[in-house]
């Protein structure tokens, strides 16, 4: 510190060189030190023009941000409003029906909601007018958008929104009735909300609903009838207006209804007064179940699978045909399918079936000769369980089913052919031992084949008697003679599509499509003589029409399901069923004749029945059998019997403990059946063409 002079001691320090503060400015004053001096404004104006520069950018910045999040939110929102599909992009689930081949019997119905669109032009005014009193009273005064908004929640939902009451599903909401309320006129609108709405009962749509409650469709609905389904879209899920399960609500609200009605003038005072609420029976969900897990339900697998491989349903998305709304009429007769169940079904009582040992299971298929088409069908009792008689392509191409199962002595029929085809006559004689040697075949003394009883005609039969007696040593020579080769093109000629090798220890049996090309182009070979044994499995839907080619005098039908499909009032794809000549009419009528020797097939009313029956033994048992078959056919109808293991094979005993062979339970399934349809159909008697017993009757190898 330092001394002002007169004694007081300052604050300051002394900053001179020489210690006193006065030396400084004294210095500075006298000029000793120069005075330096700061301009301070330019550098006040630096920091201005960083502040407006860093200002401007702070500016612009949140313009540019307001700007994009604006377009983002333009870009969103515009995404958010096209994204909501309206009615025309609409695809909403609707029930594709199957029917019977009669067009109006129902077989079972698809889809993952009751639905069934139709046009509003085809209902009567008063449909419409009624669930606009119902719902939405000032709809056409034009202040009304309750209808808008209840058919947005529906769409929303239908396209994969969650149409309940959040915001975000609000302004959906908002959005789509905007949308529909901008682009159609409020008389389509009504008609998308009366397709869309659901009316309870499981019923999406006027239509379902009219069918579902009161068994007609919406066309014939009557004025009391509309009011009362009108009166359900309010509490659907609950029956609260169902007057089987709340009478007095239903009554009341149908009479809330049609009082709205004749304030908007649909119906008069008079007409009010005298309506009466119609009466619905209590819900039985099982009228209205899919049954697709009847036995028919595997009938209609193969429909489906048939549609897949046409022009029309080709490469569609999943849930196409079955939520498209389509009428698939089927060629089955509901007639001879009801008749097959109660024949051969085995949960129903009294029949042939019913009783037997768990293990057994049958399968049979019905066709009409020449024209491919399927008359009945059974595979199972299950319809979503296997099938027992057929195969069908899945939509990823895989082969499924399990309807393929070695034919036994039914191949004698192409065995037949074959002869016929090489100059062989049906009246040449075979050695017919018991046992016999075949070394050049893979039978030598070691593994000879046998036959499964004493021929009756030894030591030589025809091939008439040893088609009788169900022999396979005659028909194993013959088959060395003209070929394996000769066989399986007779047999794929006559509709057999598919056969499988001979399951091994290596390997189980391998599928071979015989439409693509002739056993002999197959290579490896993997068929030899051994299919005259009949171990090479076929289905019982190819045995069937085969059976069904020699009915038709050697024409063969491919076969199909699926006679017609519609949508919309219109067809949208028909069947063009084919027929191809298979074999000679003189060689059919042979056929046909030996065949219908066959006392297991012989019918009680003396109608023309050729027919073959077969067993296979089982591959650990010399005694018996695994599979055993009767397939034949008159001149109206031909069937194919299969009865076998349904899982494990175990030795075929039927519930009285007898041994199953071809002659016995499915020889009476075939002659049950076959001898009823005709009735049942109104079939006329038909006799068989005669025989001409062509070919050579003298090359046999009896000695």
């Amino acid at each position: 510190m330092v001394s002002d002079g007169g004694g007081r001691r300052t604050g300051r320090p002394d900053r001179s060189p020489g210690g006193t503060g006065d030396g400084l400015f004294a210095r500075i004053r006298t000029g000793e030190w120069p005075v330096v001096k700061i301009d301070l404004s330019e550098a006040y104006a630096n920091v201005r023009r960083r502040a407006n520069t860093l200002r401007r950018r702070r500016i612009i910045s949140a313009v540019l941000a307001t700007v994009v999040f604006a377009g983002l939110a333009t870009v969103l929102g515009v995404y958010y409003v096209s994204a909501i599909p309206l009615p025309d992009q609409l695809a909403l689930p609707a029930t594709t029906t199957v029917y019977y081949s009669d067009g109006t019997t129902v077989m079972a119905r698809l889809g993952s909601q009751r639905r069934i669109i139709v046009p509003a032009s085809t209902l009567p005014p008063y449909v419409g007018q009624a669930v606009v009193a119902a719902e939405d009273p000032a709809y056409w005064l034009g202040t009304g958008t309750l209808i808008s908004r209840q058919y947005a929640r529906a769409a929303t939902a239908v396209s994969g929104g969650t149409g309940g009451e959040s915001t975000a599903a609000q302004a959906r909401l908002l959005v789509l009735s905007w949308k529909l309320e901008d682009t159609y006129s409020k008389e389509e609108i009504l008609e998308f909300y009366l397709n869309t709405v659901y009316f309870g009962r499981g019923s999406y749509g006027i239509e379902a609903a009219a069918r579902t409650y009161f068994g007609v469709r919406a066309a014939n609905l009557s004025v009391a009838q509309a009011i009362l389904l009108a009166g359900m879209i309010e509490s659907p899920g609950d029956g609260r207006f169902d007057p089987s399960v709340s009478p007095v609500s239903a009554s009341t609200k149908f009479a809330i209804v049609a009082q709205r009605m004749v304030t908007l003038g649909a119906i008069d005072q008079a007409t009010a007064n005298q309506l009466v609420t119609p009466r619905v029976d209590r819900y039985d969900p099982a009228l209205f179940a899919s049954a697709l897990d009847e036995p028919t339900g595997l009938v209609v697998t193969q429909a489906v699978a048939e549609l897949r491989q046409t022009d029309a349903f080709r490469d569609r998305p999943p849930g196409y045909l079955e939520d498209g709304g389509f009428s698939i009429v089927t060629t089955v007769d509901a007639r001879a399918q009801a008749l097959l169940e109660q024949t051969i079904d085995g949960t129903v009582a009294n029949s042939l079936m019913a009783g037997q040992p768990r293990n057994l299971q049958a399968a049979a298929v019905v066709m009409e000769p020449g024209t491919g088409r399927v008359l009945a069908y059974f595979g199972g009792s299950q319809g979503a369980g296997a099938d027992y008689a057929g195969t069908y392509r899945t939509a990823d191409g895989g082969i499924a089913g399990f309807g393929a199962h070695p034919p036994a002595q039914t191949v004698t029929a192409f065995v037949l052919a074959a002869a016929l085809d090489h100059e062989i006559s049906v009246e040449s004689r075979w050695d017919a031992p018991s046992v016999k040697e075949y070394p050049s075949s893979g039978h030598p003394i070691t593994n000879p084949v046998r036959d499964v009883i004493n021929a009756p005609c030894q030591p030589a039969c025809s091939l008439i008697e040893a088609t009788t007696a169900s022999l396979t040593i005659p028909f194993y020579s013959l088959t060395e003679r003209v070929g394996a080769g000769a066989v399986i093109d007779q047999a794929r000629a006559a509709g057999i599509g598919a056969m499988w090798s001979a399951g091994t220890a290596e390997g189980p049996p391998v599928r071979y499509d015989l439409s693509r090309q002739p056993a002999a182009e197959l290579t490896p070979q993997p068929f030899g003589p051994d299919v005259a044994l009949g171990i090479y499995p076929v289905t019982v839907l190819d045995q069937a029409n085969a059976m069904a080619t020699l009915a038709a005098g050697g024409r063969r039908g491919a076969v199909h399901f699926v006679e017609r499909v519609g949508k919309d009032f219109a067809t949208v794809y028909a069947a063009k069923p084919t027929s191809s000549r298979a074999l000679p009419p003189a060689a059919a009528a042979d056929v046909s004749w030996v065949l219908s020797q066959n006392p297991a097939g012989q019918l009680t009313d003396g109608r023309p029945s050729a027919s073959l029956s077969g067993s296979a033994r089982m591959s650990t048992s010399v005694l018996d059998n695994a599979h055993a078959w009767q397939v034949g056919y008159t001149a109206n109808v031909a069937m194919a019997v299969w009865v076998g293991n349904r899982e494990t094979e175990f030795p075929l005993r039927d519930k009285l403990g007898n041994r199953v062979s071809g002659h016995g339970l499915p020889a009476d399934i075939y002659r049950s059946f076959m001898g009823s349809v005709h009735s049942q159909l109104d079939l006329p008697m038909v006799e068989f063409p005669k025989p001409t017993f062509g070919g050579d009757a003298t090359v046999g190898d009896a000695q």
